[in-house]
C-alpha cells in the first residue's frame, strides 16, 4: 500500500515539474507567485498564487514557488517598500514612519491603503525580476539538457559504429597486429 501510495506521489510531483514547464511558461508562473507574494494578503499568497496560474493558465508549482518571496525575513521589506511608494504616489512625499501602538493604530487606515496600492508597483517590479531570472534558469537548464542527450546520442552511435563487424565487400579494419 505505501509502495502504491510512494509511486502516485512520484508521478503527481512528476506532472507538477512538467505542467507547462517551457522556460516562457516557468518565467510568467514565477512572475505571477512574486506578485500574488507582494499582496496584503498574509497566510494565503500561496493559494492565490495558485489560483492566479490556473486562471492565467500557468504552472502553479511554479507559481507557488514564486509566491515564496513573501517570507518571513523579506516580508516587511516588501511591506514598507510598498507603503512607501504608494505614499509617495498619493501625497508626493515619503512617509515619515515613527509608529508607536496608539498612532499605528490611528493609522492602520491609510496605511493598509498604501500597501495595497503599493502592490502594483513594487510587487510589478519584483514579479518581473524573479520572473525573468527564472525564465533565465529555466532556459539556461533546458540548453543542458539538450546538450547533455545530444551527447548520449553521439555516444550511442559512435559505440553502435564500433561494435558493427564489417561486411565481406568491405576490407577488414586495420588492427595493430595486420600489417597496413
Amino acid at each position: 500500500m505505501l509502495r502504491r501510495l510512494w509511486q502516485r506521489i512520484k508521478h503527481i510531483w512528476k506532472l507538477a515539474k512538467s505542467e507547462r514547464a517551457s522556460p516562457r511558461e516557468i518565467g510568467w508562473a514565477v512572475g505571477i507567485g512574486a506578485f500574488a507574494g507582494c499582496t496584503p494578503a498574509i497566510g494565503v499568497h500561496g493559494p492565490l498564487a495558485m489560483g492566479l496560474a490556473t486562471i492565467f493558465k500557468k504552472n502553479r508549482l511554479f507559481a507557488w514557488l514564486g509566491s515564496r518571496i513573501s517570507n518571513m525575513i523579506m516580508l516587511p521589506f516588501i511591506a514598507v517598500a510598498e507603503v512607501q511608494v504608494a505614499h509617495l504616489i498619493r501625497t508626493g512625499t515619503w512617509l515619515d514612519i515613527e509608529l508607536d501602538r496608539h498612532n499605528a493604530l490611528d493609522q492602520a487606515g491609510a496605511l493598509l491603503l498604501d500597501w495595497c496600492i503599493g502592490t502594483v508597483p513594487v510587487g510589478g517590479a519584483i514579479g518581473f525580476v524573479m520572473g525573468f531570472a527564472a525564465y533565465g534558469v529555466a532556459r539556461r537548464r533546458d540548453e543542458r539538457r539538450k546538450r547533455a542527450e545530444a551527447e548520449i546520442a553521439a555516444n550511442e552511435t559512435n559505440e553502435a559504429i564500433a561494435a558493427t563487424p564489417p561486411t565481406p565487400a568491405e576490407d577488414p579494419r586495420p588492427s595493430s597486429e595486420s600489417p597496413a
